[in-house]
């Protein structure tokens, strides 16, 4: 009798493995509770966890990549528009070079940085700063500086502060370009002293003009570097953030997943252990 019983029991069990790991095989996990994890469980949720945070980082890392990619074009595009002004003020020290109307043609390209600085993204004001849903730059029309020759961000109605992104774990970074940063208001300083330089015909006011361009332009070149800089550090963050998704998706798949093979051995297995019973 005791022996009956105890194959009986040993039948029920086998039964009850072979119900688990065909389970196992058609869903692809080799669970659909947490009790079937064997102890896992704690390890299981810190995974889950952990690759739902990575997740967002590399979200929320990769819209700010997008704005920094746009704020890099439109940098490019602003230094090129920088290089017209300066042609065009070279242009006019040449004494021919009078009746070339320079200031409608300077007032147009000051116009057109202006349209640069209220470039958007998505919705969202780049070069504002953390005040996102208001043009930075009052260009319509541009308001001319306190002390023509003497750059200000009169024109600025964005904020004094860039976009914190908190890229990782115990770092932020700042990032992006304010349309009130130095080079800027020193482009716009020089188109309007060059136009005062025209209307008067001063040699001296217009060469003044284009020194002033020429610090503005260097200073938004350094304004790009820093922008370059940005870009490389938060995709160097986000390839690491990849990298440890993967890593713990293949960690957290050992726990979840089915091994198909050693199910199927086990089915196998079991099979002649419940024939043979």
């Amino acid at each position: 009798y005791a022996v009956h019983q105890r194959t009986l029991s040993d039948v029920n069990r086998t039964q009850s493995n072979l119900y688990d790991l065909q389970n196992q095989i058609s869903s692809g996990f080799k669970t659909d509770r947490f009790s079937g994890l064997n102890g896992q469980v704690e390890q299981f949720v810190q995974l889950e966890a952990k690759i739902r945070k990575t997740n967002i980082y590399i979200e929320n890392n990769g819209v700010a990549l997008s704005r920094l990619n746009t704020t890099q074009t439109t940098l490019d595009k602003i230094i090129e528009l920088a290089d017209q002004m300066e042609d065009l003020i070279t242009l006019r020290r040449n004494p021919a070079a009078k009746n070339m109307n320079f200031s409608l043609q300077m007032d147009n390209l000051r116009f057109n940085v202006a349209s640069m600085l209220n470039t958007n993204f998505d919705g969202r004001y780049i070069f504002g700063g953390t005040r996102t849903n208001v043009p930075p730059v009052i260009d319509d029309p541009i308001p001319d500086s306190v002390s023509i020759g003497t750059p200000d961000d009169i024109y600025y109605q964005g904020s004094p502060e860039n976009p914190i992104l908190r890229t990782q774990d115990n770092q932020d970074i700042e990032y992006g370009v304010l349309a009130n940063d130095p080079g800027f208001q020193k482009i716009f300083a020089a188109a309007l002293l060059s136009m005062k330089g025209d209307a008067n015909s001063s040699d001296d006011v217009l060469e003044d003009a284009m020194a002033l361009m020429q610090e503005g332009i260097q200073d938004i070149i350094t304004a790009k570097a820093r922008v370059d800089s940005d870009i490389v550090a938060i995709q160097n963050i986000n390839g690491r953030h990849s990298d440890l998704k993967l890593y713990w998706q293949g960690v957290s798949e050992d726990i979840i997943n089915t091994d198909m093979v050693a199910a199927s051995t086990s089915v196998a297995v079991d099979q002649a252990v419940l024939q043979a019973s």
